[in-house]
């Protein structure tokens, strides 16, 4: 965050100097009609009291304007300033590394993005200008009233500093509050995500009532620190009220019992000034209200933008082809306390086409996603193509491996450009042939668009979508393919084109297939059992 706000430094000088002379101007605005009614006073002539209005009028135009600028730019600044932050926290989340990256909740990280983001730009466009211009006009006004009557000054200021204080500790109190429920609010968030990334589950069981009381649990919860909130903020304005009118009666009564004189128009002065300084003193703590929601903000964003662990895909010896021999040598892996897998070796030879198989949990995506350099190993090696892998670069590692789920990735955008993704310099007829190779054009034929056509999940089924995902892995031209349960999901023709797919594959590539299924993994090389943290050859090839 720091970063962002030095790139815009010469903008925030540029609205502070625009802020001081905006309170100068307002300041010496109503000392002008101090002047007038002093003059008259003591029989002014009209031309010097019109020539003083007129001064007076074109003061206030020129705050007009000053005030103008100033919110334009702040808008402005703000507006940059929110894009530069989410840019920030969207490229750190693309660089972070998986084991880091899996710590957080998906409902928290579009908090960052969204709500916390929205914060912090709210206190670049409002809190702080807010502040910053209500400080500067109290400063000013004391300093106005020490020149004009240095006793009349102690009243005023006494004062102002009086609510000040009362108001400083009961903010303190709500400072608190809206901690818990901005924490609140978090753990509802993350019910809501629950709730409707499970919603089928949520009907197949009978859940509805259990997920209704968990979320008026949590409501109930916010409502309740809500109304703490309400209680303590009621104290605020009455009390500011009736401060100003013992100032007011102060300055009055003083007046009144003193044998010196004191002008109509210094009497003036210094009611407006004490009535004007209790406004902009409330407004400064309901933005200091609103800066600890800010800061709550700020501190979870950080908790992403601080974040040291990131995945550079640069770093390493940079291979163009991987041929596709692939050991382990004792690789041992851990997720955090839970050990996974125990001193695993196997061997792969470049083109063979590998099953893994074992229970649910067993650690085979575990292999697969350290062969992909998704998470670090806790000990021994893996050798690609001779190469220890973590000597190799990361981004030459994935260039070279295709990985297919049982859930198909694809972006809302045509079928061109989820097959293409950044390589568009391959031509159409290049696509037309592979699908006309797996005997995917049926699929093309019947959209409207052909390849033009937009990729939802309501026009294509999970098989298509499937087909889809292969085609891009095939036209990537990879020397390593990855199949996680990749017919898990779909109906017995398209498993079978499927199917044909990886035997093509296979002729020219190192395949390795997670499966439970027995057609999956038929005509394979080699069958590795996952079991107990090990993997042992099933040279049986039965499941």
């Amino acid at each position: 965050m720091i970063d962002v706000v030095k790139k815009y430094r010469k903008t925030i000088f540029f609205v502070v100097v625009v802020v001081i002379i905006a309170n100068i101007f307002n300041i010496l605005a109503p000392y002008l009609l101090k002047v007038i009614i002093d003059e008259f006073a003591k029989n002014m002539v009209i031309s010097s009291v019109i020539s003083i209005l007129i001064c007076y009028v074109l003061l206030r135009i020129a705050i007009i304007v000053i005030q103008y600028v100033k919110d334009k730019t702040t808008n402005k600044l703000s507006n940059d300033m929110l894009e530069d932050l989410r840019n920030k926290i969207f490229d750190k989340l693309i660089v972070m590394n998986m084991k880091t990256f899996t710590k957080f909740q998906s409902s928290d990280l579009y908090t960052r993005l969204t709500v916390d983001a929205e914060n912090t730009k709210t206190l670049f466009s409002d809190n702080i200008p807010i502040i910053l211009n209500d400080v500067l006009y109290i400063l000013f006004i004391m300093i106005a009233m020490m020149i004009i009557d240095i006793k009349l000054s102690i009243i005023g200021i006494a004062s102002i500093l009086l609510i000040a204080i009362y108001s400083f500790f009961l903010v303190r109190k709500l400072q608190g509050l809206t901690k818990k429920i901005t924490i609140k609010r978090d753990l509802e968030n993350q019910q809501y995500s629950e709730n409707y990334n499970k919603s089928k589950l949520t009907r197949f069981f009978s859940l509805e009532k259990k997920n209704i009381h968990k979320v008026n649990t949590l409501l109930k919860e916010e409502l309740k620190e809500r109304y703490r909130y309400i209680n303590y903020n009621s104290f605020l304005w009455p009390a500011s009220v009736f401060l100003e009118a013992v100032g007011i009666y102060a300055v009055i009564y003083y007046v009144l019992n003193i044998e010196t004189a004191i002008s109509l128009g210094t009497v003036y002065i210094f009611l407006y000034y004490i009535k004007q300084a209790f406004t902009p003193l409330k407004e400064i703590f309901d933005q200091l209200e609103e800066i600890q929601t800010a800061q709550v903000s700020l501190e979870r964003i950080n908790t992403v933008l601080l974040v040291k662990e990131k995945e550079d895909i640069q770093k390493g010896q940079e291979i163009q082809k991987l041929e596709g021999n692939i050991e382990f040598k004792n690789v041992t892996f851990s997720y955090g306390r839970k050990e996974i897998l125990q001193e695993v070796s196997f061997n792969i030879r470049k083109g063979e086409k590998v099953a893994f198989i074992g229970k649910t949990g067993a650690g085979k995506t575990t292999i697969t996603n350290i062969l992909m350099r998704l998470y670090p190993i806790k000990s021994g090696e893996v050798i690609l193509d001779g190469h220890n892998m973590k000597d190799i670069s990361i981004e030459s590692i994935r260039n070279n491996i295709t990985y297919i789920s049982q859930t198909a990735y694809v972006f809302k955008d045509t079928i061109r450009r989820n097959i293409l993704l950044e390589k568009q310099d391959i031509p159409d007829e290049e696509i037309l042939k592979i699908m006309e190779d797996i005997g995917a054009m049926p699929l093309l034929d019947r959209l409207e668009n052909g390849l033009d056509e937009m990729v939802t999940v309501n026009k294509l089924s999970k098989g298509e979508l499937q087909i889809i995902a292969f085609i891009r892995a095939i036209i990537h031209k990879a020397n390593i393919y990855i199949f996680d349960e990749p017919t898990s999901n779909i109906d017995l023709r398209t498993e079978k084109m499927i199917q044909s797919i990886i035997d093509k594959i296979s002729k020219t590539s190192t395949v390795i297939i997670i499966a439970h299924r027995l057609a999956t993994i038929q005509n394979v090389d080699k069958i590795l059992k996952v079991e107990n943290g090990k993997v042992m050859d099933y040279t049986t090839k039965k499941l």
